[in-house]
């Protein structure tokens, strides 16, 4: 059966709010006034990417590591106590394990927040391994993070499948030849046709798996 690369903001949780303002009110905290693509430009990034832009383009000194931890610090209480768990997420997750799917998360949120949501949320046992842009040192920008995933798990393009909600990890997916389950999420409704597109399969509700037939696409 398929691999199955679970992204988590977006997908897993209805969590992508908190990054819409997450990195605004980290400016705003440290007297920065966002210009106004930040908000775009951070929604694609992990959590050393979101630092360097920092660096670059606000001014911070601070290193990698001091500004990733100041972010995860605005971020944990969301992960530790409220990031809610899509609908149908869990019932879908069920189907999979039934049908024998392993599944893994492939985030660019660090390891100990994913950890942390996805054991509240009650998923955390769905999924054999956490891997995370920042530890693998690879963004989603590009096809090399999936493609590292896939080499670490032994599996090959076409056993595989990515569930994505961001348009440019699901670019990426396709520049690896691997098949993609786009799903709708809020912060992507603009670029909801052009996803649909580029997915073989797509579902704007979890809600809906049972009737998605992974077999024949779309």
């Amino acid at each position: 059966m398929s691999l199955f690369l679970f992204d988590m903001d977006g997908v897993l949780l209805d969590s992508m709010p908190l990054w819409e303002h997450l990195g605004e009110d980290f400016l705003r905290l440290h007297g920065r006034v966002p210009k106004p693509d930040f908000r775009s430009h951070i929604l694609t990034m992990s959590m050393p990417q979101a630092a360097a832009l920092l660096q670059e383009e606000y001014g911070f000194t601070q290193g990698e590591k001091e500004l990733v931890a100041g972010l995860d610090q605005l971020a944990a209480g969301f992960y530790t106590e409220k990031a809610p768990a899509k609908e149908g997420v869990r019932e879908a997750l069920e189907d999979l394990a039934r049908q024998g799917c392993p599944c893994v998360v492939a985030t660019a949120t660090d390891h100990h927040l994913a950890e942390a949501a996805l054991r509240r949320t009650g998923l955390l046992p769905f999924f054999h391994h956490i891997y995370t842009c920042t530890e693998l040192r690879l963004s989603k920008d590009g096809p090399a993070f999936v493609q590292k995933i896939l080499e670490k798990e032994g599996v090959a393009p076409e056993g595989a499948v990515v569930v994505e909600d961001a348009i440019h990890a699901i670019r990426s997916a396709r520049a690896a030849q691997i098949p993609v389950l786009a799903i709708f999420d809020e912060t992507s409704r603009e670029v909801w046709p052009q996803i649909r597109a580029l997915a073989q399969w797509s579902l704007e509700d979890w809600r809906d798996f049972p009737q998605l037939s992974l077999a024949s696409g779309k």
